[in-house]
């Protein structure tokens, strides 16, 4: 029998299930990751994004600063948007207390299970339509590049569309040939980049698999998910979240301000235009959100600051007892990849291929023995000091508690480390919880822990970051907001026992990883996404200091 591939085209294209009427309106969120306020600003006056301005000033759309909580993160944001719900989501890493395990959002298994316990407490926001580039799939009907559903354990078993869009791709051969070229180009500009890092002696963050990274997210990730959202629109799909993330990548590797990211957003531009005028010819009509899920503060990577340590090294250094095991979490582009490698080996060992692949490793295994297996630690030992860091925010978790130590035990038992870290060049300052179980702060003048009042209220003799992270905003409204969030967010059951946050003052910020741009703690434009929507939109996103209050409004206006 001849097989026809446009008839196989056409059948996957027919998967996903369009509700109808298409009388009622949909809509579509464009995210452009990591962008903030000002950089925005910054994008629109180097005329970077024309398309963009031209729609901000046509009349009918906002644009407008809000503030993203503590911490700034994508999976806190995108577990309240997609959601409604990101309580006890304390950073991009964290150590799940009552399971011991490992939560890192580079592994598609702690998305997934994430998303599996979000969507036992709430609907998702995309039950029917299509995810793109994200963390979470919301209930997509389409999933594609989706973190939570992309892991090889799980990729067969989701009753997810993930591999439709793909034959699209192909076929679009125009589609198809221009991302070649630009996979091309892109690469040949990292070098031209690299090497003028080299010549001007500038600071970026260590290249690893970058190249790679930044093909897969400034070029093929960008063209598959607008191509995908553009043939949504034309069928009325009812809801469709895109996530663009290549500024995000390069301001974390040169800054939020380097020619490298800013140069990203001309090209998301061109599909903002894309993604605008499909929507002006679609059947269905969308309510159009253009938004950034968190900001990046300029930042100094922690280990320039002393003398190459990392925290590890520095904690190590202050306690007495050298018998403890210290872990800190590799955030480097090669560890994803190690991840990957395994992920592949964890498929292969499946099903009809085990024989093989035993036969195959079994030699090599027998001599190097399981490397992975190497580095795990024991999570109930007594002499574990794990350090989770998430940008300019870390969680450090002492011992195998699933109960969370309290200040006071900390100091007791670890005489002098709070002090000792305090003192360190780069800590801003040290949050944890009293015997209360209230939020503390570590105060470096009266070496003591005091209540968030005590910070407002002594506002002239209060640590540096403190001070700047109150001066940063304009009214007590959003003060109160910014204190109330870091006070939610350090009562998280899975926030550390210990919480350092990196000095910020004013301008710039101190990042644990060895970053160029940060987020993920608190302190200027971290905190400071902007949202572009329809003035017809009966939601003010400069009263939005959660994401949870977007997935309110979206579910309650589109989705029931």
């Amino acid at each position: 029998m001849k097989i026809s591939f446009l008839n196989i085209f056409k059948k996957s294209i027919r998967k996903i299930k369009v509700n109808k009427p298409l009388e009622k309106k949909g809509f579509v969120i464009f995210q452009i990751d990591g962008l903030s306020y000002e950089a925005l600003k910054k994008a629109l006056s180097l005329d970077l994004m024309p398309h963009l301005k031209k729609i901000i000033r046509s009349d009918k759309y906002f644009l407008k600063k809000y503030f993203t909580g503590v911490p700034s993160d994508t999976p806190f944001f995108q577990a309240g948007l997609l959601y409604g719900n990101n309580d006890n989501i304390p950073g991009f890493r964290w150590i799940e207390r009552k399971t011991g395990e490992e939560i890192i959002f580079k592994k598609p298994e702690s998305a997934g299970h994430i998303e599996e316990l979000l969507a036992n407490k709430n609907g998702g926001l995309l039950k029917g339509g299509s995810s793109y580039v994200n963390l979470f799939s919301g209930g997509a009907s389409r999933s594609t590049f989706t973190l939570s559903t992309f892991s090889i354990r799980y990729l067969f078993k989701k009753k997810v569309r993930h591999f439709d869009i793909f034959i699209v791709f192909a076929f679009h051969i125009f589609t198809f040939l221009k991302t070649f070229f630009y996979v091309f180009f892109e690469a040949l500009f990292e070098i031209w980049e690299r090497v003028t890092d080299i010549i001007k002696n500038r600071n970026v963050r260590p290249e690893g698999f970058f190249p790679f990274a930044r093909a897969m997210s400034n070029v093929i990730f960008k063209e598959i998910e607008t191509l995908g959202a553009i043939m949504d629109i034309s069928r009325g799909v009812p809801s469709i979240y895109l996530d663009y993330i290549g500024y995000d990548e390069l301001s974390h590797h040169r800054g939020p301000y380097s020619f490298s990211a800013l140069r990203t957003l001309k090209a998301i531009d061109k599909k903002i235009f894309h993604i605008y005028k499909a929507m002006l010819k679609a059947e269905r009509k969308y309510d159009f959100f253009i938004i950034s899920d968190h900001g990046h503060t300029p930042s100094v990577p922690f280990s320039k600051l002393n003398e190459n340590k990392m925290l590890s090294s520095v904690i190590r250094d202050c306690l007495n007892d050298t018998d403890f095991e210290i872990y800190e979490f590799d955030t480097g582009y090669n560890a994803v990849f190690k991840r990957l490698f395994l992920y592949i080996g964890d498929f292969f060992k499946k099903g009809t291929c085990n024989k093989i692949f035993n036969k195959f490793t079994g030699r090599i295994e027998s001599k190097k023995g399981h490397k992975e297996q190497e580095e795990k630690f024991d999570w109930n030992s007594d002499k574990l000091i794990y350090i989770m860091d998430s940008g300019p925010m870390v969680n450090i978790y002492f011992s195998g508690n699933s109960r969370r130590m309290l200040v006071e035990e900390v100091e007791e038992r670890f005489k002098g480390l709070i002090a000792m870290l305090a003192d360190t060049k780069g800590v801003g300052f040290i949050a944890g919880v009293d015997s209360s179980g209230k939020t503390v702060i570590y105060d470096n003048i009266d070496k003591k822990f005091y209540g968030l009042l005590y910070y407002l209220d002594n506002s002239k003799n209060i640590c540096p970051t403190i001070k700047h992270i109150i001066e940063n905003y304009k009214n007590e409204d959003e003060r109160n907001a910014a204190l109330i969030s870091l006070q939610i967010f350090s009562e998280f059951e899975n926030s550390g026992d210990l919480i350092l946050f990196g000095e910020y003052n004013g301008i710039s910020i101190v990042n644990f990883e060895n970053q160029m741009g940060a987020h993920g703690g608190i302190g200027g434009e971290q905190n400071n996404p902007f949202a572009v929507w329809g003035k017809n939109v009966l939601l003010d996103f400069e009263k939005v200091n959660n994401s949870c209050k977007i997935y309110e409004f979206l579910y309650n206006n589109y989705v029931k």
